[in-house]
């Protein structure tokens, strides 16, 4: 899933909000050409470290514009930071060092660390938790807040189509409610936690926009531990790493029975229905 969610739609859109009326207005403010816009709001992105430049330039905040669903790697904080992986190794003379450590092959050395961290501004705990993720640690905590529990949604229910727009969350909690009871701006309000608290209509319309029990987005921390459990467990299955499991994880507070069985019983069936390369067996 990539790090930022793009969407070419809300780019024209953003453009043309900016004063740009013309492709070729933005075109020549980023240096590309008129066809590269073009490309971009068909739905092709650019590279991920043009994004920082296109948001600035429209004047806008990045997380808004270009949003991110869960945390970064250090590919991502680079990027974030506006910078090809060239420029960053010719900046703080680290040659291989920081594409080793992005491809996970070998960590980053302590005085390299510090000089990615004053690049890419952010503090010395954030890079190495970037770099823990891009060597395959850093499992996401157990989200808590109405943000994180969305965020966490978003970045682990979509694992092959673009997810959700703030605008399309916003039209099926509206429709699952039967009335307008919230904006695409509440939605980007309780998305990023500049809204803490909602009602319980929304609460609902949010389980049936996601498919997940309402329970999900109570202040009911064992529901949310054995949900996240089992997107985990699913994710395992898709990559082929699990055929059968048991309880486990959490301690006493692993998969219920019940929840185990679904997971066990989808696994079954998709080990049955799909061969190991993704594609569907022969007597499908």
């Amino acid at each position: 899933m990539p790090a930022r969610h793009f969407d070419g739609p809300r780019l024209r859109s953003a453009r043309l909000e900016a004063g740009y009326r013309k492709q070729a207005d933005l075109a020549e403010v980023l240096g590309v050409s008129r066809s590269a816009i073009a490309t971009w709001e068909s739905g092709r992105g650019p590279d991920s470290e043009r994004l920082p430049a296109i948001a600035k330039a429209l004047g806008r905040d990045i997380n808004l514009l270009f949003p991110r669903h869960g945390a970064p790697d250090l590919a991502d904080l680079r990027c974030d930071a506006g910078y090809a992986q060239y420029e960053i190794e010719k900046l703080v003379g680290g040659k291989d060092a920081v594409g080793e450590a992005e491809r996970g092959i070998r960590r980053l050395a302590p005085d390299l660390a510090v000089a990615l961290a004053a690049s890419y501004g952010v503090s010395g705990d954030a890079l190495r938790a970037a770099e823990d993720r891009s060597f395959g640690g850093g499992e996401a905590p157990i989200p808590t807040t109405l943000a994180e529990k969305i965020a966490y949604l978003l970045a682990h229910t979509y694992p092959d189509r673009q997810p959700p727009s703030d605008a399309e969350m916003a039209r099926g909690v509206n429709e699952a409610a039967g009335a307008e009871v919230i904006s695409a701006e509440g939605m980007e309000g309780l998305r990023t936690g500049r809204l803490t608290e909602t009602s319980p209509v929304i609460r609902q319309g949010l389980s049936q926009v996601f498919g997940v029990s309402e329970f999900f987005f109570q202040p009911n921390d064992l529901m949310v531990r054995q949900l996240v459990e089992g997107l985990r467990t699913l994710k395992l299955a898709r990559a082929g790493r699990i055929g059968h499991i048991a309880a486990r994880g959490l301690g006493d507070e692993g998969l219920s029975a019940d929840v185990l069985a679904v997971v066990n019983d989808f696994v079954d069936n998709f080990h049955e229905e799909w061969e190991p390369g993704g594609g569907a067996s022969a007597d499908r």
